[in-house]
């Protein structure tokens, strides 16, 4: 019992020191000096399992994959790519419902703290003439922006996820891929409900043709990282490697602009965070903190199941953030999961319980932001919004059924 109380002290201080807006890398550095204080842990030992955090070969590995997700993204962003994808897409479709789905969608493949801002304009244009309320609207927006979380080697919660626990990307991706399924499926039932089909103009002049080629090649940098590594079982550093090298030649970066790309890429905020996630999980396993939880949890009785999903919610929830509930939860629940050898299952369940927190949080600036634009009613958003991220999450029992062990 004074080990959970440590754990949760622990946990309630990492929480409510975030929601004062202290940035996370900072907070996952203070938890892991806590955590080491409550359990009376020699300085050397603490640093020991500092330097085996950062610097082990997995965590090198996550830590160079998201570095060049970092570059991708730029360069993405900087060329116009995504711009040009978005209105390709938008000159190739005609029922205003799949615009409404899509615009958000694409531009929810890049991890970007304002896409929703950037997205919900053009669902607001694609929504002209139709009878459709500001919290309707909000809803799509919000919604098909974050189809891709569960799977997208772009976006760092799920690379997170998969170093922590020792899965490879591509497995978890797999496991994952109920959600994200899940997510269309009841995105198309709940965001258009009372929606027909509404026809766009055709535009003048419009060779739809060339334009879905032009939505092809800008959309396959992403699409070639996944093919790379899911189909082809090339590392994730090594694809997205060759992608931003590939990216690189294509656009005829000079060798100054490279070197500013990189500096504009390169944020060392972010990789100190995910090296202060790694350090308090390694803390967790120095001080003993890992097995004395998971004899707690092995002799409490509680369904694991249970814990598995409320924890992580909770998380999500209270924090808004998918590297938040990663780094916060699944050093303190990879024993329930299966220790060194996770069960894959439950770890998706685990990923997909957090992320359905953050779709709910009030935190959530991606929510927050929507919701501005659209000038909308916080509460009858949400009153839209927790029956799919309900039945989305229901979408868990399929990676628990399929890989039980």
């Amino acid at each position: 019992m004074a080990d959970l109380v440590k754990i949760l002290s622990v946990l309630v201080f990492l929480i409510l020191v975030l929601r004062r807006k202290v940035y996370l890398g900072t907070v996952m550095a203070a938890g892991s000096l806590l955590l080491a204080l409550l359990y009376l842990t020699s300085p050397l030992r603490f640093l020991e399992g500092v330097y085996v955090a950062v610097m082990s070969s997995k965590s090198l590995e996550m830590t160079a994959a998201l570095v060049f997700t970092m570059i991708i993204e730029n360069i993405l962003r900087r060329t116009d790519t995504l711009k040009r994808m978005v209105e390709s897409l938008s000159a190739v479709l005609s029922d205003a419902r799949v615009v409404m789905a899509a615009m958000p969608a694409m531009i929810g493949m890049l991890p970007s703290p304002g896409g929703a801002v950037f997205s919900a304009p053009m669902v607001a244009e694609a929504a002209s003439g139709l009878t459709i309320k500001p919290e309707q609207k909000a809803l799509i927006n919000y919604w098909y922006r974050h189809i891709w979380e569960y799977v997208c080697p772009l976006y760092p919660g799920i690379i997170l996820a998969a170093g922590m626990s020792r899965v490879p990307y591509e497995k978890l991706a797999l496991a994952n891929a109920p959600f994200a399924l899940s997510q269309v499926l009841w995105g198309a039932i709940f965001c258009f409900a009372g929606i027909g089909a509404a026809r766009r103009a055709k535009g003048e002049g419009v060779n739809r043709g060339r334009e879905l080629a032009v939505f092809l090649l800008c959309v396959a940098p992403i699409f070639v990282t996944l093919l790379l590594v899911v189909a082809f079982k090339v590392n994730l550093v090594l694809a997205m490697g060759g992608v931003s090298a590939a990216l690189y030649l294509f656009h005829r970066y000079p060798l100054k602009k490279v070197l500013q790309s990189l500096r504009e890429s390169v944020s060392i905020k972010a990789l100190f965070l995910v090296s202060s996630i790694l350090i308090f999980q390694e803390t967790l396993r120095v001080t003993g903190a890992l097995a004395a939880i998971s004899q707690f949890f092995a002799q409490s009785g509680l369904p694991p199941l249970l814990i598995l999903t409320s924890i992580p919610f909770l998380a999500g929830v209270m924090t808004g953030l998918t590297v938040a509930y990663v780094g916060i939860t699944f050093p303190i629940l990879m024993p329930l999961i299966g220790g060194e050898a996770p069960n894959l299952g439950l770890l998706s369940l685990a990923f997909g319980s957090g992320f359905a927190g953050v779709m709910l949080s009030p935190m959530h600036l991606c929510l927050v932001l929507t919701r501005e634009y659209f000038e909308a009613d916080m509460a009858k958003v949400y009153r839209r919004l927790w029956v799919p991220a309900a039945l989305v999450l229901a979408a868990g029992a399929v990676p628990v059924y399929l890989f039980r062990g």
